[in-house]
């Protein structure tokens, strides 16, 4: 595995931040609020600072893809990414954990493997980690398996530097998972192989899980739309507001059309917002909260403030860039 010696990482300056806890300033009664629909705007370039605004992870030969984000005790954020080396076997990818406390400034603790594939049914590949935080522990949910995707699950007592994976995975036919949990109910975002759209299962217990019989979204087929061909990638949070109320947040990829052969596709991020987890509502009118090229968000939420994680072609490779609300 390649040192990440010619990594450029970056990351936003949340001082004492919180994820799930929401300014409900907006929504009213019975309205959704809109905290953390955007519009998100990328971290804009910085001359003086050592850093490559807006890009989190970058290298010319390296592909950085499907990050995580969440808050880390004392301030500051703790990212996780998806890291392929360039080296065959293709698909060969490995979980990577940093923390930084300044956007403008290299991280405090440099970007390191935390998560590797050691079981038969990951196919020597594990990617797309999403964290779910407890008290005094961090699950991690994530993709194994090329041929056959399906969802793992990995605790961790130590702020995320080692994981105890499970002994099977918890959940098949699933790629790109988002979870989230208000307490009680679990639910986790994912797509499917060879479908369009995001899928949601429910779990009590955050181990065994049932999967709905039907999309929750799907392409609206729209001429022009940013979601006319393709949703992937969804990521997923419970909110409560300043007022005690809790709503459902998820952000996904969307995609307009089908790439050329050899090119990337382009993806924008895509909102959506749910009070019972059943019925969702997309409240931007059609518009993407990230323009193209940016998928796979990652979203933390601290007030009515928000910082985005995305993946995006930049040059000839993937990379995981920052962009913030307002």
């Amino acid at each position: 595995m390649r040192a990440l010696a010619s990594t450029s990482l970056v990351v936003a300056t949340l001082a004492g931040c919180g994820i799930g806890i929401a300014d409900d300033a907006s929504g009213g009664e019975e309205d959704l609020p809109t905290v953390g629909a955007g519009p998100f705007r990328r971290l804009p370039f910085d001359e003086n600072s050592p850093v490559d605004e807006p890009w989190l992870a970058t290298d010319r030969i390296i592909d950085f893809t499907e990050p995580a984000l969440v808050a880390r005790a004392g301030g500051g954020l703790v990212f996780y990414f998806t890291r392929e080396s360039p080296d065959p076997p293709v698909g060969d990818s490995v979980i990577w954990r940093g923390a930084l406390r300044d956007l403008r400034q290299l991280p405090d603790e440099p970007a390191v493997p935390v998560l590797s594939a050691d079981q038969t049914w990951e196919e020597g590949h594990v990617a797309a980690p999403a964290i779910v935080e407890l008290a005094g522990r961090q699950i991690m949910f994530y993709e194994g398996g090329l041929t056959t995707p399906q969802l793992g699950r990995a605790e961790s007592t130590d702020g995320g530097l080692t994981w105890q994976k499970a002994a099977a995975p918890v959940l098949a036919n699933a790629r790109s998972p988002g979870v989230a949990t208000d307490g009680a109910l679990w639910i986790a975002a994912f797509t499917r192989p060879g479908d369009p759209g995001i899928w949601l299962a429910r779990s009590d217990d955050g181990v065994a899980w049932t999967p709905d019989d039907a999309p929750i979204l799907g392409p609206n087929g729209l001429m022009d739309s940013f979601e006319r061909t393709e949703l992937g990638a969804p990521t997923l949070a419970w909110l409560v507001e300043s007022t005690g109320r809790g709503h459902w947040a998820l952000w996904y990829g969307g995609l307009e059309k089908l790439p050329d052969v050899g090119d990337a596709p382009r993806y924008a991020v895509g909102y959506a917002a749910s009070f019972d987890g059943m019925e969702w509502v997309r409240p931007g009118g059609g518009r993407p909260v990230l323009a193209a090229p940016a998928g796979a968000p990652a979203v933390i939420v601290d007030g009515p403030a928000a910082t985005m994680l995305f993946d995006s072609v930049n040059g000839r490779r993937l990379a995981v860039g920052i962009a913030t609300h307002p």
